[in-house]
């Protein structure tokens, strides 16, 4: 039987994979191209799906499978996923890998049969599940225990999970079902609105990722292509930083709303400890510029950014998975 075993982060916006003995193999978008003449046949997946957004016919479509932290069409799910462990040369069927999965806090068992039919379908011989907020503490080697849990803000693509977690488990927590794919969204919404110039996905994620700051007054310059909202023709024009920071802010600024309410129902004890330890983010999210500052003023306590922020769910699935007993504390049980 194979040996092998990995930890995968099947998120709405990017799929990590790590392996166990080799580190990280894949890190890609979960995106497909489907060809919708000829039976909805998978034309790309991942980064070669990503280049086509906004630039198909009518005969191809792009999939989105899992939406807000959510598997949103299986057999596109199931296929993708598929591709995904055929470019890292897992070993699938009935001997194959094994692995473990990332879920939303407070996952469904609707939820999490829909993520074990993908898995199955996709070759994976035998799966584990594990709510991502505990993950990602692991994998950014947070020290707690009983006595001293920690308050984390996972930021993914279509989902962010806020909990305070202790050795033993998830002690309060919820998923809030929107991520860093809103703020492109809204990137897109506000351009439209004060520049009149409608831009795509692919330009919006280009500008949060190259021009997005927290930091007020940020001058970052970029320049945008996009269609005249007007009379349709193409324009471009050059934008700040400071340009976009009010779009960008919507998302920080309700997930840190949501995370103090959060805050203000734990028992008072816990409070306390994460009071002396501060808040820990992860998550593509928090690669923003400026977040740690801007979440010190939001929330007037320490605030650690994950130094591999957008693989700390991966790379605690992939402690998880190299630890029979931490993975026997940690897994989901499911009847």
């Amino acid at each position: 039987m194979s040996k092998d075993k990995y930890a995968i982060d099947f998120d709405s916006a990017f799929t990590s994979i790590y392996k166990i003995g080799g580190g990280l193999v894949l890190s890609e978008p979960t995106v497909a191209a489907i060809d919708s003449v000829e039976k909805n046949t998978v034309r790309a997946i991942g980064q070669e799906a990503s280049k086509l957004i906004g630039k198909t016919g009518k005969e191809t479509k792009i999939v989105f499978p899992v939406f807000e932290g959510e598997i949103v069409n299986e057999k596109v799910a199931s296929e993708l996923l598929c591709g995904f462990l055929k470019k890292t040369g897992i070993k699938t069927g009935i001997f194959g890998a094994q692995a473990i999965f990332s879920l939303p806090c407070g996952a469904t068992i609707e939820m999490v049969e829909k993520y074990k039919r993908v898995a199955k379908n996709a070759g994976l011989s035998k799966v584990y599940f594990a709510e991502s907020p505990r993950l990602s503490v692991i994998g950014q080697r947070i020290p707690i225990n009983d006595s001293a849990p920690c308050f984390v803000i996972d930021m993914g693509g279509g989902a962010t999970n806020i909990a305070a977690v202790s050795s033993n488990g998830i002690i309060a927590g919820l998923s809030v079902n929107f991520g860093i794919n809103k703020i492109n969204v809204d990137i897109i919404d506000y351009i439209a609105d004060k520049n009149g110039l409608q831009i795509g996905l692919q330009t919006a994620d280009r500008l949060r990722k190259e021009i997005g700051s927290l930091e007020e007054g940020d001058t970052l310059p970029a320049v945008v292509n996009g269609r005249d909202v007007k009379d349709g023709t193409p324009r471009a024009f050059p934008i700040k930083s400071s340009e976009i920071e009010d779009a960008i802010k919507l998302y920080y600024d309700k997930i840190a709303e949501i995370a103090i309410a959060v805050l203000g129902k734990l028992p008072p004890e816990v409070s306390a400890e994460i009071r002396n330890c501060g808040i820990y983010v992860s998550g593509g999210g928090a690669s923003i510029y400026g977040l740690q500052k801007y979440y010190e003023d939001k929330f007037d306590v320490q605030v650690n950014v994950a130094d591999n922020c957008q693989y700390s769910v991966a790379l605690g699935g992939g402690m998880v998975m190299s630890n029979k007993e931490l993975l026997k504390k940690i897994a989901i049980k499911i009847n």
